[in-house]
C-alpha cells in the first residue's frame, strides 16, 4: 500500500471532511514512527526500517485514533462542552499495539550503529541557474560494513531571496549567500550546504 492510498484511507475514516492532508500525513508519520518502534526493538536507528506490508492498515489505524486524540493527549477521559470522552490508553490503544510483533534479531546480526547524511553541490551558482544537490545517507554498521542508502530528503534555504530549493535542486534567485539544509525523512539527520549566487 502506498502512502497516497494510506492518506486516502485515513481521510475516509477519521470522519473530518475538513481534515487537512498536511495534518494527516503528519499522524501518519508519527503512526508509522510508533510500528517501526514496535515492531524492531532492537534496531539502534530506524533508517532503514520500513513499516512492514502487513501492518499498513494498522499504520493508518494508529494514525486516525491519534487524530481523533489530538486536544487529549496524555488523557484516558476528556470533558468539553457536555460531550465526555473515554480512550483506552492515554497514548495508543494496547490492543492496536500487540497487533504488532518484535522481529527478535540473531545475535550478531549486523544493525545500523552510525547514520549520517551526505550532500555535495556547487559552492557558486550563477543567477538564473539551478544546480543539482547530490545526497545519499550513510550507514555504519555494527561490523564496520558501510551501507550507502536514499531515505528521501526535506530541503530548506536560509534565504529564498537568493536561492529557493525544491526537490534537491536549488534555483539561484539573486546575488548573495545562503545556506541549504538536507535532511532525512527516516533518519532526521541534516547537513548544511553554504552557496553563494554570483
Amino acid at each position: 500500500m502506498t502512502q497516497a492510498d494510506k492518506l486516502t484511507m485515513l481521510a475516509q475514516i477519521c470522519g473530518d471532511p475538513t481534515a487537512d492532508s498536511a495534518m494527516l500525513s503528519t499522524y501518519l508519520d508519527l503512526a508509522a514512527d510508533i510500528v517501526v518502534h514496535r515492531a524492531y526493538p532492537f534496531l539502534t536507528s530506524y533508517v532503514l526500517a520500513e513499516v512492514p506490508d502487513r501492518y499498513a492498515t494498522l499504520q493508518v489505524q494508529i494514525a486516525n485514533e491519534l487524530y481523533l486524540h489530538r486536544g487529549a493527549e496524555g488523557e484516558k477521559d476528556h470533558s468539553e462542552n457536555g460531550v465526555k470522552r473515554t480512550y483506552e490508553n492515554s497514548y495508543v490503544s494496547d490492543s492496536l499495539l500487540k497487533k504488532i510483533v518484535p522481529y527478535a534479531r540473531v545475535i550478531g546480526e549486523l544493525i545500523p550503529e552510525t547514520v549520517t547524511v551526505n550532500a555535495e553541490t556547487a559552492e557558486a551558482i550563477e543567477v538564473g541557474h539551478t544546480e543539482l544537490i547530490l545526497n545519499f545517507t550513510e550507514v555504519i554498521c555494527t561490523d564496520k560494513t558501510i551501507r550507502t542508502v536514499y531515505e528521501g530528503y526535506d530541503y530548506g534555504s536560509s534565504d529564498t531571496n537568493v536561492a529557493t530549493v525544491a526537490d534537491g535542486v536549488i534555483t539561484a534567485k539573486a546575488t548573495g549567500n545562503a545556506t541549504i539544509t538536507v535532511t532525512g525523512k527516516k533518519s532526521y539527520k541534516t547537513v548544511s550546504l553554504q552557496i553563494t549566487v554570483v
